[in-house]
C-alpha cells in the first residue's frame, strides 16, 4: 500500500512514532464543535467524567475473552514464533517463581478493599534457573541476560505474589518489570533471527512500558494522569532504559492499575482508560480502535475501545500460571501481529524525513484495492481532531498532492489545496444499499450544480476524489470497516439502520456498522467562528442556506444536520462567503426507502424539535431551517464576532443554555416554549442576543433575522390557526349527520350526536410538513434579500 517509505536513517528515535435520557454520553460532531467550545473546562470534565460513568454502566461488554484474538498473528510464521516464545516465557517465568513461599501469596479476595500495607516478605534467588538464550547487545555492552531476567522477575514478583504493596503507584514497578521481562525474551529472540536467513521478513516490534507512572502527557491540557504507558519500540531499544515518558500520540495502549481486587477497581480503572482512550483518538490521526489494560489487584484485563461500544475480556489472575500465560500471550502478541490490529491504519504513514503524512485516497471511482488508481495526498496541518471516543471519528487534513522535496517547517510550510475528509459513517455493507451515502451525494451534487452555481451565486464543495477505505491484512485486500476492526464476534447489523449521535447505548436490537470513508475536497474555507462583523456571519449563513435550496431544489439532496461545524467561511479577495458541508445524513429525496426521513439526526443544541422528540412526522427542510434558526440564536447570543464573545459561565445564566445542557427532554420543553410566540421568543431568547457594534445596532440585523424566521416557520400565514405555534391544540371534530328515518328516532339520535362529539390534538408540526415547499421558498427569498446586503459589508476588515 505504502508509495514511499521514509528512510531508516531519518527516524531519529528508536520508538516507532504514531504520529435519554441521553444527557450522560450525549455527542456532538467529532471536531472542534462551537457548541463545545462555548463549555468551560470544568464543564468538559465534568462530561467527561459522565460520558465515562455511563459507558463503564450502558456501553461496556465484559467478560469476552474472544477479544484476546484481535492480535493473534495472522500471518503463519509470526504465529508460530509467537507461540514459541510464549510458551519459553511462561516456563522460565514458572520455574523461577516455583521456589517462591507459598504463604506470602494472597488471593484477589483477600485484598478486597483494604488499603493496608502489605508486609514484606523476604525474596529467595532461584537455584534452578534455566538459561531462555543467548545474551542480548545494547549500546554497546554485553549483559548476562539471565541476571536481567531475573532482576525483572524479582521485582514482578511483589505484584504476583502481591508482597510490598501499600498503594497504587507501588503496584507500577513490579508491572513494568513484567511486562520488561517479557520484552526481553522477545528481544533476544528477534536479535537473534536479524543476523539469521530464519527471518523471512517477519514483522517484529518491543512493547515496553513507560518508566514515569501516573504523570501529565505532554500534549493535552486534561488533568487526567496516564497510569502506564506502553508504546511500540525497535528490537534495538534499551530495555533498562530509565526515561521512557512517552505522549498520547506515541502510547499503543494505556495500563490502569488500581489496588483493590474487586469489581469496584476494574470500574475506577475501566473510567480512567475511557479518559485516555479519548485521548488517544485526538492526538493519533491514525487511530482505528484503542486498547487498554486494566489491573485491579493482580486481576488484568484488556479493553477494546471501538466506534460504539467498548470491551473488555475476562479477567487474568496473575497469581495463576494460566493468568500469567495469557498475559504474557498478549504482550507476545501485541509484538507480532499487524499494524491495523494495533488499531492503526495502514493507509496513512508519517514521513519522518519529511516530517509530514502521506495518506492514501480512493480513486474518483470510490475504490481502494488491487489495481485500482489509488492517489496520495500529503498534510501537516489538521483541521479536525477525532474527540471522542463512539461515533464517526472525523478528522479534517488540509493537505496537497505534491510530495514535498524538503523537510516541512514553518520557513517551508506545505501549501494545502485541497480537504481530506476522513470519517467513520454508519452505513450498509453493500453500498448500494446505503441511504446516506456521502459520496454519492457529492457527486450528484456535482453533476447537478456544476453548470449552475455561477448563476445561482454560490460555493459548494467538490469531490475530487472519496470512497471506502481498503488496505492489505495478511497479503489480501480488505475493506476498513466495523467488521474487520472486531473480529470477535458480529456486533454490527445491516438491517439496522441508527444512529448515535444522542449517544443511546446500543443495545441488542440497536446495533452498528460503520465503513472507513475518506473524500478529497475543495476549497478550503474557516471555521464559521472566525467571522469578523455581524454582517459578514449573516452573509455566510444566509449562502450556507441558498447552498441548502440548491440541493433539495436541483439534486433532491437533504442535508438534515445543520450546525456551526457544517457551515465554513470561504474567503475570496477579501470577501466572505458561506458554503455548507458534511454530508453524512444527508439523504436523496428520490429513493424510495422514506423511512430514512423519521431517523434522528443532527447536532445538538441546533436540532428541531421535531427531530429531538422523534416524532413520527416526516423531516423535511424545514428541520434544517429550524436548525439554522437555532444556530443563529446560539451564535446571537454567545456572539458572533470572533475574539468578542461570552464565556460559558456567562452564557449559562441564559434560558438559551437549556438547549445544549438539559435532558433531551428539557431541550425539547425549553425550544418548544421559545418558539410558541413572539412575545415567549422576545423574552427568553432575543432579549439575550449580545450587543454588537459601538452602541449595539449590529446586532438588530440578528434580532430581524431570527424574528422573521420564527415567524415564518411558527406563524406562517399559509398555516391554519391551530397549526401556529410549537404545542399541540385541542378542537372538537363533530360527527358526520345521518338522515333519520321518522321523527321517533330524532331524540335518541341528538343524545347520540352530543356523545360523539371529541376533543382532537392537532399536531402543527404535521401541516407544515406537508407544505414544507410553500413555507422553504418563503424563509429563502427573505434570506436572499437580507443575505446579499451591501457587498461591502462583506469584506473582512
Amino acid at each position: 500500500m505504502t508509495k514511499r517509505k521514509a528512510s531508516s536513517s531519518a527516524r531519529s528515535s528508536a520508538l516507532e512514532n504514531v504520529g435519554h435520557d441521553s444527557s450522560t454520553l450525549r455527542s456532538t460532531r467529532s471536531g472542534s464543535s462551537g457548541a463545545n467550545s462555548y463549555t468551560s473546562s470544568d464543564q468538559i470534565m465534568t462530561e467527561i467524567y459522565n460520558e465515562a460513568n455511563a459507558c463503564y454502566e450502558q456501553c461496556l461488554e465484559k467478560d469476552q475473552d474472544s477479544i484476546l484474538s484481535l492480535a493473534r498473528p495472522l500471518d503463519h510464521g509470526r504465529l508460530v514464533l509467537a507461540q514459541e516464545i510464549i510458551k519459553e516465557a511462561a516456563q522460565f517465568m514458572e520455574s523461577y517463581l516455583d521456589t517462591a513461599p507459598s504463604s506470602s501469596a494472597q488471593s484477589a479476595d483477600e485484598m478486597g478493599d483494604t488499603d493496608k500495607p502489605r508486609p514484606d516478605s523476604p525474596m529467595q534467588q532461584s537455584s534452578i534457573l534455566t538459561d531462555p538464550g543467548s545474551s542480548t547487545q545494547r549500546a554497546g555492552d554485553i549483559v548476562d541476560n539471565r541476571t536481567l531476567l531475573k532482576e525483572k522477575l524479582d521485582r514482578a514478583r511483589e505484584w504476583i505474589l502481591w508482597q510490598s504493596i501499600s498503594n497504587e503507584k507501588a503496584m507500577y514497578g513490579p508491572i513494568r518489570a513484567f511486562i520488561e521481562y517479557v520484552a526481553l525474551i522477545v528481544q533476544e529472540k528477534l536479535t537473534s533471527l536479524a543476523d539469521s536467513s530464519s527471518d523471512n521478513g517477519l514483522g517484529r516490534r518491543l512493547v515496553l512500558p513507560s518508566t514515569k507512572f501516573d504523570y501529565n502527557s505532554s500534549d493535552t491540557d486534561d488533568t487526567m494522569c496516564i497510569g502506564m504507558g506502553l508504546v511500540r519500540a525497535n528490537i534495538s531499544y534499551p530495555i533498562d532504559d530509565n526515561c521512557r515518558r512517552f505522549s498520547y500520540y506515541e502510547v499503543l495502549a494505556v495500563l490502569d492499575a488500581k489496588r483493590k481486587g474487586d469489581d469496584n477497581g476494574f470500574k475506577d480503572a475501566f473510567k480512567r482508560l475511557y479518559i485516555n482512550a479519548r485521548e488517544m483518538y485526538q492526538q493519533q490521526h491514525n487511530l482505528r480502535f484503542a486498547w487498554g489494560v486494566t489491573v485491579s489487584g493482580r486481576l488484568v484485563r484488556v479493553c477494546h475501545f471501538g466506534h460504539d461500544r467498548a470491551i473488555s475480556s475476562c479477567h487474568m489472575d496473575i497469581s495463576t500460571p494460566e493468568g500469567r500465560r495469557l498475559f504474557i500471550k498478549l504482550l507476545v502478541n501485541w509484538s507480532f501481529c499487524e499494524e491495523s490490529q494495533l488499531g492503526r491504519d495502514p493507509t496513512m504513514e508519517y514521513l519522518y524525513d519529511l516530517r509530514c503524512w502521506q495518506v492514501a485516497c480512493p480513486s474518483e471511482k470510490g475504490c481502494m484495492g488491487e489495481g485500482a488508481d489509488v492517489k496520495y495526498y500529503y498534510f501537516s496541518t489538521v483541521r479536525c481532531q477525532a474527540e471522542r471516543v463512539f461515533g464517526r471519528h472525523t478528522r479534517c487534513f488540509l493537505a496537497t498532492d505534491i510530495m514535498p522535496t524538503a523537510v516541512v517547517s514553518t520557513t517551508n510550510p506545505l501549501i494545502p489545496t485541497v480537504v481530506i475528509k476522513d470519517s467513520w459513517a454508519l452505513s450498509k455493507r453493500n453500498v448500494s444499499d446505503d441511504a446516506c451515502d456521502e459520496v454519492r451525494s457529492l457527486n450528484k451534487i456535482k453533476e447537478g450544480l456544476s453548470a449552475q452555481a455561477a448563476a445561482k451565486d454560490i460555493i459548494f464543495p467538490k469531490i475530487e476524489a472519496g470512497g471506502r477505505v481498503s488496505f492489505q491484512r495478511n497479503g489480501e485486500w480488505v475493506e476498513d470497516n466495523t467488521d474487520t476492526t472486531n473480529e470477535m464476534g458480529k456486533l454490527a447489523d445491516n438491517n439496522t439502520d441508527t444512529t448515535n449521535e444522542l449517544g443511546k447505548a446500543p443495545s441488542d436490537d440497536d446495533l452498528f456498522f460503520r465503513t472507513h470513508r475518506r473524500i478529497v475536497m475543495s476549497p478550503i474555507g474557516d471555521s464559521l467562528c472566525s467571522t469578523k462583523s455581524v454582517a459578514e456571519f449573516v452573509t455566510v449563513v444566509c449562502d450556507a442556506m441558498r447552498c441548502h435550496s440548491a440541493f433539495v431544489d436541483d439534486c433532491n439532496i437533504l442535508h438534515r444536520d445543520i450546525s456551526d461545524n457544517n457551515i465554513l467561511v470561504v474567503r475570496s479577495e477579501g470577501v466572505a462567503r458561506g458554503m455548507l458541508i458534511d454530508f453524512d445524513y444527508a439523504i436523496d429525496l428520490e429513493q424510495k426507502e422514506r423511512d430514512n426521513l423519521h431517523k434522528v439526526t443532527g447536532t445538538l443544541p441546533y436540532m428541531s424539535i421535531n427531530n429531538l422528540s422523534e416524532s413520527d412526522v416526516e423531516r423535511t427542510s424545514l428541520d434544517d431551517w429550524e436548525s439554522m434558526l437555532c444556530l443563529i440564536c446560539w451564535f446571537a447570543t454567545r456572539g458572533t464576532i470572533s475574539g468578542k464573545r461570552r464565556e460559558y459561565e456567562e452564557l449559562a445564566k441564559f434560558p438559551i443554555a437549556a438547549w445544549r445542557h438539559d435532558s433531551t427532554n428539557g431541550m425539547i420543553t425549553a425550544k418548544m416554549s421559545a418558539f410558541s410566540s413572539p412575545e415567549s421568543f422576545m423574552s427568553t431568547i432575543i432579549n439575550h442576543f449580545k450587543p454588537e457594534g459601538d452602541n449595539g445596532e449590529e446586532s438588530d440585523l440578528l434580532k430581524n433575522l431570527a424574528f422573521v424566521l420564527r415567524e415564518e416557520l411558527f406563524q406562517n400565514p399559509d398555516l391554519t390557526p391551530d397549526c401556529h405555534g410549537t404545542f399541540e391544540k385541542r378542537k372538537h371534530v363533530e360527527p358526520e349527520r345521518r338522515e333519520l328515518p321518522n321523527k321517533k328516532e330524532l331524540k335518541a339520535y341528538e343524545l347520540y350526536y352530543i356523545l360523539s362529539k371529541k376533543l382532537s390534538r392537532v399536531n402543527p408540526f404535521k401541516e407544515r410538513a406537508e407544505k414544507w415547499k410553500e413555507i422553504s421558498k418563503q424563509l429563502l427569498a427573505f434570506s436572499n434579500v437580507l443575505g446579499k446586503g451591501d457587498e461591502s459589508s462583506k469584506k473582512g476588515e
